[in-house]
């Protein structure tokens, strides 16, 4: 009876350690692709993210839609991923906006509007270094949307030397990357609209670590420009040299051979300062604003996607039925309260700030205030041509529309989970 039991017992045991011994990768792999309790590699990522390998090219509105900076990689003593990124602001730049000759005279991070995107995954260190060419007449600085300390937020108001960073110098900011999701980015030095109708903003996208569903990806900045650009009221941007702020060695960088003694010597901005700037410069000329136009509204008499009107009209995107599509949605348009997307012949699962990998709700509209961004995700189930555009009309017919090619067989329109 016990020699019965024991060979039982060890035909079992047997048995156990054969299928043991063997790998059944369809029961431990989710959705997205990647076995749990295997991080995927840094490299293996950035190839997922379609990062590009030309760091200084100068992307048409056209390639802007799948241009990815992923920066300069690195490692630290402790394995953390560093991504580095050089941000040169540039004034003066003749960008056109329309195909019918309209020309901006245009402020620009790396020569392009917008500016270029800047891809990172949550928990890296960020170091983006912002160039304030020697040309330049104006101070600048790099604001990002996230969670940083207050030294690198990119305002003055602190007396940080990031604030306001002088022509002819730099300043690296620095932060980790931290929550995921979409963000915009964008130079805060006063009169703020003004230096983002010029061009001085992006996108930024922190991934989560652990990659959203594989699918084609988007970039699409919404904007408008005030091409006479008149400011309201009496504001204008104050001489350069009111803004210097506090010494820091270690955080500023001299980009002149012969810096000045005034430039060296950096001191805060008063109320008074800049009240006096305003009364005293009237003899010179001021490039940002217009005539006192009283108090009006600002207008924009254009209207983009990605900085050039009517480009993906004239330039379709080519997409595939059945086929998911990512697009990464940022609203930067001054000027006007609000500003929206719309796709035709297609519903979209929408994910606010892109913060969360649960959608929000699907829909086929959604309204954008400033600043505001999201993710939008969708399939289309038929072949044809497919406008997207602004649902306010008046955006639309001055330049905020573009056309998806789709093209293949019809298929099942995809089902949509209620909850």
């Amino acid at each position: 009876m016990f020699g019965q039991n024991a060979y039982f017992f060890a035909l079992v045991l047997s048995i156990i350690l054969i299928f043991s011994s063997f790998n059944y990768p369809f029961l431990n792999t989710p959705v997205s692709g990647q076995t749990p309790g295997t991080p995927i590699s840094q490299e293996q990522y950035d190839k997922i993210k379609n990062c590009t390998t030309e760091l200084s090219k100068k992307p048409t509105p056209v390639e802007y839609l799948t241009y990815f900076n992923c920066g300069h990689v690195s490692k630290d003593d402790s394995g953390r991923t560093i991504r580095q990124f050089t941000l040169i602001v540039e004034e003066n730049q003749k960008i056109p906006v329309t195909y019918e000759g309209h020309i901006l005279d245009a402020w620009t991070f790396n020569g392009t509007i917008p500016g270029p995107t800047i891809r990172v995954t949550e928990g890296d260190l960020v170091r983006i270094r912002v160039i304030n060419s020697n040309e330049n007449s104006n101070p600048h600085s790099l604001h990002t949307h996230s969670i940083h300390y207050a030294k690198n937020d990119g305002v003055s108001m602190g007396g940080y030397p990031g604030g306001a960073i002088s022509p002819g110098r730099s300043f690296t900011y620095e932060f980790v990357a931290q929550p995921y999701g979409v963000y915009p980015y964008h130079c805060h030095v006063d009169p703020i609209a003004d230096h983002i109708n010029r061009g001085l903003y992006g996108m930024m996208i922190i991934d989560p670590l652990e990659p959203r569903p594989q699918m084609t990806e988007m970039a699409m900045l919404l904007n408008g420009y005030d091409l006479d650009l008149d400011l309201e009221g009496p504001t204008k941007i104050p001489p350069a040299a009111l803004f210097q702020t506090l010494e820091d060695s270690n955080m500023t960088e001299d980009m002149t051979e012969n810096e000045t003694s005034t430039e060296a010597n950096t001191t805060l901005v008063s109320s008074s300062d800049l009240e006096s700037a305003d009364t005293e410069d009237d003899s010179g000329e001021d490039e940002s604003s217009g005539e006192d136009d009283g108090g009006a509204d600002r207008v924009n008499e254009i209207y983009t996607v990605n900085g050039k009107a009517f480009d993906y009209m004239m330039n379709p995107i080519v997409l595939q039925t059945g086929k998911p599509y990512r697009i990464f949605l940022v609203n930067m348009l001054e000027f006007d309260l609000v500003n929206s997307f719309h796709l035709h012949g297609a519903m979209f699962n929408y994910y606010t700030a892109g913060t969360d990998e649960t959608a929000d709700y699907n829909t086929d509209i959604v309204t954008l205030s400033q600043g505001d961004r999201g993710i939008i995700e969708f399939t289309y189930a038929y072949p044809g041509t497919y406008m997207f555009h602004a649902h306010q009309t008046e955006f639309t017919d001055l330049g905020w529309m573009g056309l998806f090619d789709v093209r293949g067989d019809p298929v099942d329109p995809p089902l949509h989970d209620a909850t």
